[in-house]
């Protein structure tokens, strides 16, 4: 299992097996942290997106959810069972511990009443008629119950992504640069029950997505970085910068790169690497933080 320069190796999982598994002061184990996390992100999100198109079809959101919603949670983190820093049991079923938030006030519900909070959230978002409000209350509700003990954000963000979807609108990300103000708007409607900041945030966020955005590369100013077998590279919309990049995989496989020198490769065949990349910033599918990554899958065999 590997994702774009990372992989869960024999020596990682020993490592961890150990106890010399040190994310807080190793570089390379942070590394690997981020690595599981994406790949865990990558597995996920290949489910969302095949409900995606059930609801496109005509198919109840809230229901849909509710029947699959535990399956994206173990996707995220089967990545972290596989390194060993999990026990695959952690994955089933929502948390039998209590959580805090780091930085809020908020302290989320006993996890007692996590059993009978989720079947009456899942009830009041099937009787929801209205997409918008499926989306923005259903983000906020998943994340004020918190049924997991890891992952409840991105996880009410796949949730809001369905509920939009059921009315049209296009994926919606929280981009890296927005996180405070994101935070802060759910803490305000955790904490004091407003929830129109959050709202409004989610608001401007599928406005943005709704507005007509392009990219172009006038100084893409590439760089390749070895340890993640990656060249970086940047696009520019409007007055904004875009960082873009292609895995040294991708190069290999459908541009011959294996054994060259990864910003030749790159430069080669630039055309159809921003082609690729134009088309997937438009279409809003980015990574997590807004960037473009462009994977061996991505492109045409």
């Amino acid at each position: 299992m590997s994702i774009e320069g990372y992989s869960v190796t024999p020596a990682l999982v020993e490592r961890v097996r150990q106890g010399g598994w040190d994310p807080e002061h190793d570089a390379g184990d942070r590394r690997n942290r981020d690595a599981l996390a994406a790949r865990g992100y990558w597995q996920a999100f290949q489910l969302v997106k095949k409900e995606v198109e059930k609801v496109i079809a005509g198919e109840n959101p809230a229901a849909l959810v509710r029947a699959v919603h535990n399956d994206w949670y173990r996707e995220l983190f089967q990545p972290s069972v596989t390194a060993g820093l999990l026990e695959a049991g952690s994955l089933a079923g929502y948390r039998n511990i209590p959580v805090y938030l780091r930085g809020s006030r908020y302290v989320p519900p006993r996890w007692e009443a996590v059993r009978d909070g989720m079947p009456a959230f899942f009830d009041l978002l099937e009787k929801e008629p209205e997409p918008s409000v499926r989306a923005v209350l259903g983000h906020w509700l998943f994340g004020y119950i918190h049924p997991y003990p890891d992952g409840n954000g991105r996880m009410a963000r796949f949730l809001m992504n369905v509920m939009l979807a059921s009315g049209g609108y296009p994926w919606t990300v929280v981009r890296i640069r927005d996180r405070k103000a994101y935070l802060s708007a759910l803490d305000r409607a955790s904490t004091g029950m407003d929830i129109h900041p959050f709202a409004t945030f989610i608001v401007h966020r599928v406005q943005w997505r709704l507005e007509r955005h392009d990219l172009t590369f006038p100084a893409p100013k590439e760089s390749f970085v070895l340890e993640r077998d990656i060249v970086f590279f940047y696009g520019q919309d409007g007055e904004a910068w875009v960082r873009c990049a292609i895995s040294g995989e991708a190069l290999d496989n459908h541009f011959q790169g294996d054994g060259k020198d990864k910003l030749e490769v790159f430069r080669a065949n630039r055309p159809v690497i921003e082609q690729e990349v134009r088309r997937k910033y438009i279409s809003g599918d980015t990574e997590v933080d807004g960037s473009i990554l462009i994977r061996s899958d991505d492109l045409p065999a």
